[in-house]
């Protein structure tokens, strides 16, 4: 009907045409070229398929909407514009489109019911610069090279969350940190030590290995995941001036540097682990990435060999670190912060600790179900600070829809956990820190909402959820069996965070731990 609709064009066309006898070309050449370009134009016109694309703010010419987030992260404009244009918000950085899901309708539809259809990666300039060309699982497209890296992580962080592996883990970790705490005086910035705290928990699942405070390793490690987050910022623009590429800013030559060495501290742990791999004996992460690539070479299949080259260990092994170590550090930092602010919270939850470990000082996996109100403080930090806002881009893999939209193929999708995180129809005074809205009448964890969604959800769920939620749940009723913290006095906190649009960073702070055993 639509096409039918065009055809009178081509006929207006063509009297055009005749109406302009007399400025046409004489030669019977130049009056077909130029009739049949014409003609072209229209068939093109007629042709071409029409969207019904989502609304969103006017931008300018080249540069879209770049100058909307110069005092905004991403995630807040995006927030903001809901009121105006809806749950679905369409808006530019710079030449590439982007489509923004604002609330849990929109974006269930999109990552549950037509997971699929969302499942690709933006390859953006420096996505692929940073990613070795993709090569990683969380900034990989979809394809057999990402299904495979992802199907062997998740078998891999399986196998350590089987026995007492975790157990272990947790209290080498703890024990650790715990001794580094009690040996501070006065006030201070708990960074350190939770960093530290989490560092040997990723660290032993990678490597098996335990690190001091002291350690050189997890000094450089630290700083580099540090500076990067500092240094990522809002972006690059590179991604947007295409010029820029043959000569890096500033910014971007410290990120590729920073990355560097990241990925070279990464690879000495790899070849340490070569060196002494056994079948027999699969002590970590590193070991079934390892022992996956020497069973491709035996097999002789070039397809499989390709897709477990040496650098895609390395960048698999680099999400899993990276990703692991700052949701995790990240939200127990808040959770202390929230915890010093709200001495009722922290004595229900010593009250949970004490009664459900009994006179063990460290807690299990097998605790768990006997800590439903610590596991509700940790759910109620991960909502009110979600620590990636706008969570890792999607890329439409075909022709889509959403929210009654049409989202053309290739269009990156970002995903606003910010926003479902604070919805006012979702969340009942969602700007309170409120523990109880998790349990049931009984205390007990109630069925998840539906608009918690820190992990994400569909083909691209977060790979470590299934380790980071027992991790956190663990770490947290260890360090509040041995310490209850408080501010010191006259301290102000500032709950504005202080990292970027990738990241929910929060402000420095310092923290008294008095000792409770």
């Amino acid at each position: 009907m639509e096409l039918l609709q065009r055809l009178p064009y081509l006929e207006q066309l063509l009297d055009w045409i005749k109406g302009c006898e007399e400025w046409l070309p004489t030669s019977l050449t130049g009056r077909a070229v130029l009739v049949g370009s014409g003609v072209g134009v229209v068939v093109y016109l007629i042709t071409k398929k029409t969207y019904k694309l989502p609304p969103g703010p006017q931008g300018w010419p080249l540069l879209g909407n770049l100058l909307d987030f110069r005092n905004a992260t991403i995630y807040e404009k995006i927030t903001e514009w809901t009121a105006e244009y809806g749950p679905v918000v369409r808006f530019n950085m710079g030449p590439m489109t982007m489509v923004a899901l604002n609330n849990i309708d929109v974006v269930m539809e999109a990552l549950v019911k037509r997971q699929a259809d969302f499942a690709g990666r933006p390859q953006s300039y420096t996505s692929q610069l940073l990613s070795d060309g993709g090569r990683s699982i969380a900034f990989g497209d979809y394809s057999p090279t990402w299904k495979l890296h992802r199907k062997l992580a998740s078998k891999a962080l399986k196998h350590y969350m089987t026995g007492t592996r975790l157990d272990q883990g947790i209290e080498r970790s703890l024990t650790k940190g715990i001794q580094l705490i009690q040996e501070m005086e006065g006030p201070f910035n708990p960074h350190h030590v939770v960093s530290l705290i989490v560092f040997n928990i990723i660290n032993n699942i990678c490597f098996s290995v335990t690190c001091d405070v002291d350690d050189n390793y997890f000094k450089e490690m630290l700083r580099i995941l540090d500076s990067f987050l500092d240094d990522l910022g809002n972006g690059f623009l590179e991604d947007i001036i295409p010029p820029l590429r043959l000569f890096h800013t500033k910014k971007l030559k410290t990120v590729i540097k920073v990355l560097e060495e990241f990925f070279d501290n990464l690879n000495k742990e790899i070849d340490k682990h070569r060196q002494t791999i056994s079948k027999d004996n699969i002590r970590d992460f590193c070991d079934a990435l390892l022992l996956a690539q020497e069973e491709a070479r035996d097999e002789e299949d070039p397809e499989v060999m390709s897709q477990m080259s040496d650098r895609h260990i390395t960048q698999t092994l680099s999400d899993i670190f990276s990703a692991g170590m700052d949701t995790s550090r990240f939200t127990l930092l808040w959770t202390l912060l929230e915890l010093a602010q709200h001495p009722d919270i922290q004595d229900k939850l010593h009250t949970e600790v004490d009664r459900a470990l009994g006179s063990s000082r460290f807690p299990s996996v097998s605790d768990r179900s006997s800590l439903p109100y610590t596991d509700a403080v940790l759910h109620e930090s991960m909502r009110l600070h979600t620590v990636v806002p706008s969570g890792l881009p999607h890329k439409t893999l075909c022709d889509t829809k959403v929210g009654g939209y049409d989202i053309p193929k290739g269009t990156t999708v970002v995903i606003n956990h910010y926003a479902l995180h604070k919805d006012a129809e979702q969340w009942r005074d969602p700007q309170v820190y409120n523990p109880d809205r998790f349990l049931d009448h009984d205390g007990k964890m109630a069925a998840k909402p539906e608009s918690w969604l820190p992990f994400s959800a569909g083909r691209r769920v977060c790979l470590g959820e299934s380790v980071a939620k027992p991790e956190l749940h663990l770490l947290l009723a260890g360090i509040m069996r041995h310490f209850k913290v408080s501010l010191p006095p006259g301290a102000k906190v500032n709950l504005e965070p202080g990292g970027s649009s990738f990241a929910n960073v929060p402000q420095h702070y310092e923290l008294n731990f008095e000792s409770r055993l």
